[in-house]
């Protein structure tokens, strides 16, 4: 369903029903696991519109790899945080026995669905949800420290903005101020096979923006305006109002795709495509 989220702002999309695994919290089987165990979770953000975060009660998950590429700086979180089709993989220590909830911080999200059962042998009972203190996610958690990235040959900036409500009350977004043409199909930036491109986005909207360049994968090399090398990625959250580096090397001749993976998002103009040459 699509829900008027107020004056200053396009329609948005809206849920009944979430699920883990394909099953509802509650519905399927739990994950059972054993007291002293070490269980690696990869955990992909599936849905096609929603940003989502996941939280284990009494446990920690050690981050070892984003996106299928290990991490320089494996480290423990309470909460993860995925945008649209990021991927973490993430070892957990089965050291709180019980029956917890494992699931999303919105309990509005979690009652429509949103979460698994972990179960430890030989414990009964209902499943327990404990809500955690205040975490901020952050790439650079996980990145090398004290490493300053490469310089690329050629930088690109590139500006994401919208236009509130413009397409049949949907906001529409552009890339430099021009919404993607699906008719036009038109390259917007051009790349040389070989070099290393940095992009400096900007995001002038309030959203956060999962963004994703297919064939390749970068590295993130600035959030905010600081500085950070190591995490390699192939989707990474853009926040609102915010900057964030990106470099990857040109190595995948002809037009590749760049999007924000929010379906909708994409649907009102928020992709470009990069023709590499040479």
């Amino acid at each position: 369903a699509a829900i008027a989220a107020g004056r200053n702002q396009g329609y948005e999309l809206a849920y009944n029903f979430f699920s883990v695994n394909g099953r509802m919290l509650g519905q399927g089987e739990p994950i059972r696991v054993k007291p002293g165990e070490r269980v690696l979770f990869h955990i992909l953000n599936a849905s096609a519109t929603e940003i989502r975060s996941l939280h284990l009660p009494g446990h920690s998950f050690r981050v070892v790899a984003l996106d299928g590429n290990p991490v320089p700086n494996p480290a423990e979180v309470p909460v993860l945080w995925l945008g649209t089709a990021e991927r973490i993989s993430a070892i957990v220590e089965m050291k709180e026995p019980g029956i917890w909830v494992m699931g999303d911080l919105m309990d509005e999200d979690r009652t429509r669905g949103m979460g698994i059962v972990v179960e430890y042998a030989g414990r009964q009972g209902e499943a327990q949800w404990r809500t955690p203190e205040p975490f901020r996610w952050d790439y650079r958690r996980f990145a090398k420290d004290d490493v300053k990235p490469r310089e690329p040959d050629e930088i690109i900036d590139m500006v994401f903005a919208a236009r509130i409500g413009a397409r049949e009350g949907f906001d529409e977004f552009t890339v430099n101020g021009v919404p993607f043409s699906m008719e036009k199909m038109q390259p917007l930036f051009r790349l040389t096979r070989g070099r290393r491109y940095r992009l400096r986005m900007t995001n002038a909207t309030d959203d956060v923006h999962p963004v994703h360049l297919h064939r390749h994968s970068f590295e993130i090399t600035s959030i905010a305006g600081h500085p950070t090398a190591g995490i390699v990625k192939d989707v990474a959250m853009i926040g609102s109002f915010q900057t964030m580096n990106v470099d990857f090397t040109a190595d995948q001749p002809g037009r590749s795709l760049f999007h924000c993976h929010m379906q909708q998002h994409m649907d009102f103009g928020f992709m470009a495509l990069f023709d590499c040459s040479g």
